[in-house]
């Protein structure tokens, strides 16, 4: 019987963890880390580390030497990342919901902050001031996601302005828009090539190449498993045209790709019982402490499962909701 996955488990001593408990692997988060700045050296661009993917304080100080910043999506999460970089890194934002009330601080703590529309743009960017290089977060209208929940792309997308409506307004010149010292996207989610990354660059420079041409800098977002790609030649080839062509600084913002195998959700089984036939194991956690398996139906790896054998449970969080379930599983017990 083979595991049903490659989850490798930290060497711990488990009858000393008090469940539930979030446990991660140090080991594995630095190679993660340095991985990513090796990265971004090869190719010529910084690293931020996406914070809504993960923010546990003293795991993101071991990492924060290892990268050039944070990219935050919340006042919070930006007062997180300055207080972890300081002066010596950098803190971008960008949000669909700006609040007016805390636009003045998020001015004083970030350095770059992307207006997700051109509505935020009119009303807050003269809030900014000069207190941070302000751009736009842009919607390339490319999809590489045929599921709609994961696609910022998908159609009535809420995240950023689509090209449309942009060329549309650049069409009758730049005014305001003349400000802008970046731009920001995201196309993609959990993807292992980064071809999709190059073609969305190389569109942007094939229709949008006189907007390029004024700007400083662009952030081309995230959604990449890098330490599952073969081949960086796609993000090579995008930052040597974006560097060659138009002199601009690029970011890219993994998170997963940092944290995503490197974190465990250890639980207790406080029950076991029949139900019509399967047998539930009820967890002392619930589908809360990884929200997404609710939300999304994201299946999570369990260790030691394996694709057959006599052992099947579902693993049944502790609250009473209904469908507060991880899924069922074969066990390999001992």
């Amino acid at each position: 019987m083979e595991p049903t996955h490659s989850l490798n488990f930290p060497n711990a001593n488990l009858d000393r963890i008090r469940t539930p408990s979030f446990v991660y692997d140090e080991k594995r988060l630095t190679e993660s880390a340095l991985n990513l700045r090796s990265i971004g050296k090869k190719t010529g661009c910084k690293v931020l580390f996406s914070l809504k993917s993960f923010a546990v304080v003293d795991a993101l100080q071991l990492i924060a030497p290892m990268i050039n910043g944070f990219a935050s999506s919340s006042l919070f999460e930006a007062i997180l990342a300055r207080s972890l970089v300081r002066a010596t890194g950098t803190v971008h934002i960008t949000t669909p919901s700006f609040r007016p009330d805390e636009i003045d601080d998020l001015a004083k703590i970030c350095d770059y902050i992307s207006f997700n529309s051109l509505s935020q743009w009119g009303r807050l960017r003269e809030i900014v001031g000069d207190r941070a290089r302000c751009g736009l977060r842009v919607n390339p209208q490319l999809s590489f996601i045929n599921d709609d929940r994961y696609n910022p792309c998908r159609k009535h997308s809420k995240l950023g302005v689509p090209l449309d409506t942009l060329k549309n307004v650049l069409s009758n010149g730049l005014g305001e828009l003349g400000q802008a010292s970046g731009i920001h996207f995201h196309t993609n989610c959990e993807s292992t090539t980064l071809d999709p990354l190059l073609a969305t660059v190389q569109y942007l420079d094939s229709h949008f190449g006189s907007l390029l041409a004024r700007l400083e800098w662009i952030n081309l977002g995230g959604g990449y498993q890098y330490d599952e790609i073969n081949s960086l030649v796609p993000l090579n080839q995008a930052v040597d045209l974006l560097h060659r062509k138009y002199g601009l600084e690029v970011f890219i913002e993994p998170g997963e790709a940092i944290v995503g195998s490197a974190g465990y959700l250890i639980s207790s089984v406080v029950d076991v019982f029949d139900s019509e036939g399967k047998t539930l194991a009820i967890l002392d956690t619930s589908v809360n402490h990884m929200p997404q398996v609710f939300e999304y139906q994201y299946r999570p790896d369990v260790w030691n499962s394996i694709r057959s054998g006599k052992y099947s449970y579902i693993l049944a969080g502790a609250t009473c909701l209904a469908g507060d379930l991880f899924g069922e599983y074969t066990l390999m017990l001992r």
